[in-house]
């Protein structure tokens, strides 16, 4: 299971961590996200360094409706593709990490439209 969420969160951010524009790229969210994979399937229990700078970086779009809307729906997509039921870990990230990000909780339900 986690050698195929890996592979998951590798095929997504194929195109590595580029030069960002206003709106995070699926890839880029998912570069930032990939030393999370542990955490969220809860293998560790609590998130790596590497991990928390990624949710730091990303904290920085999380201002404007239109990035909170690209994040959602990526971060969204990536777990149901994981396979992960509990959302739980997602939404503990920003607060596990020490980070203030302007997103409401993600689960398998929310319309990231409305965020």
């Amino acid at each position: 299971m986690i050698h195929q969420a890996i592979l998951l969160l590798f095929l997504l951010a194929s195109a590595s961590a580029s030069a960002m524009g206003p709106v995070p790229s699926c890839p880029d969210i998912t570069y930032q996200l990939g030393p999370c994979v542990s955490y969220l399937l809860q293998i560790e229990v609590a998130p790596p360094p590497a991990c928390c700078d990624g949710v730091k970086y990303l904290s920085q779009y999380s201002s404007d409706k239109e990035d909170r809307e690209a994040i959602c729906w990526c971060i969204k997509g990536a777990a149901s593709m994981m396979g992960l039921t509990d959302f739980s870990p997602i939404s503990a990230l920003p607060n596990s990490c020490g980070v203030s990000v302007k997103l409401p909780p993600i689960s398998s339900d929310i319309d990231c439209s409305q965020v």
